[in-house]
């Protein structure tokens, strides 16, 4: 699959696929004719960095943990040990998210009971 299509499959633009390469996310893509022809291995590694980039994973810690990766099967403890605490770090996040709109949800409600309260004709 060339890098253009690649690019709308994953809504990204093709410099963000050549950066994350030159950056060592992604393994150094086949070239086919000198254009990129990323295989599904490519396709399935791009999906776990925007998966982990989703949950706030930053560039230097999708590095460090696709390092791990490379080294095989002697570093599993570390990299399970990597996910769990991204995985601890995003339910932080998604329950500090849910709060927030709760909040939000509730003062929507105070306001729209404001404007009724305002439309309402004065009693007498």
């Amino acid at each position: 699959m060339q890098i253009k299509a690649v690019a709308q499959q994953f809504h990204l633009t093709p410099s963000t696929l050549r950066y994350y390469e030159d950056q060592g996310l992604l393994d150094p893509i086949t070239r086919v004719n000198g254009h990129r022809d990323y295989q599904p291995a490519d396709l399935e590694r791009l999906d776990f960095i925007l998966c982990v980039k989703q949950c706030g994973m930053t560039l230097a810690q999708m590095k460090s943990f696709l390092d791990l990766y490379r080294q095989g099967n002697t570093t599993i403890p570390e990299r399970l040990t990597v996910l769990q605490h991204q995985l601890a770090v995003s339910q932080a996040r998604q329950a500090a998210l849910a709060r927030s709109i709760d909040h939000l949800q509730a003062k929507i409600a105070d306001v729209q009971a404001l404007q009724r309260d305002a439309a309402s004709p004065a009693s007498l």
